[in-house]
């Protein structure tokens, strides 16, 4: 239950229903993904959600209006393999009104997800990253190489810790993007709320 505060939860609430685009990060089994799992009851039943993942791990309500889509690998021949990529496009015909993507590796994936923010989708997911700015950087520095002006289309990043020593999982950083002003290009990030590991709160 300490894993992040009632007010933090507040917050994410409120962005879920204003339906801003959320990116959760951190270490490898740091909770993105039950993170995201916790996100979703929070969306209008009205709403068409499309998740796309290489492993089926994201469970939603039944009274939610969900579309699971998964990665294919290919077959001995080399063929019907259907990548992220693919999904991602075909997805956006489907009309969705939220766009939740297991995990982003490449270039490609990334840029289709951040016009996809672009075109008015509401979308979440996930990115290996220790600390905020470290998402930035990894987004706008190779593999991945996004424009910086891209950027201006996520609202929130969320990061998960996980303290292996203690065995414990705690929300280490909610960060805002603000967009850019006019002649400065990159959006500046504002830590909203901090882990403190010397007295266990959230700041």
């Amino acid at each position: 239950e300490k894993t992040l505060t009632r007010e933090i939860a507040a917050l994410l609430w409120l962005c879920m229903q204003y339906e801003l685009n959320i990116l959760v990060a951190g270490g490898t089994a740091s909770g993105k993904t039950s993170v995201l799992n916790a996100l979703m009851p929070f969306i209008p039943p009205t709403h068409r959600i499309i998740s796309i993942e290489d492993t089926r791990e994201l469970r939603l309500p039944d009274f939610l209006h969900w579309i699971p889509l998964t990665t294919r690998e290919a077959n001995p021949e080399g063929k019907g393999e259907i990548t992220m990529l693919d999904l991602l496009i075909n997805s956006l015909r489907m009309r969705p009104d939220r766009v939740v993507v297991g995990e982003i590796r490449r270039g490609r994936e990334a840029e289709v997800m951040f016009e996809a923010m672009h075109t008015g989708h509401s979308v979440y997911a996930t990115l290996h990253a220790d600390r905020a700015e470290q998402v930035i950087r990894r987004l706008t520095n190779p593999p991945i190489a996004l424009p910086e002006s891209l950027l201006e289309a996520l609202h929130l990043v969320v990061v998960q810790f996980r303290h292996r020593r203690l065995g414990i999982r705690r929300t280490l950083e909610v960060a805002e993007l603000i967009p850019g002003e006019m002649g400065r290009i990159a959006p500046r990030l504002e830590i909203l709320y901090r882990w403190k590991p010397q007295t266990d709160t959230i700041e």
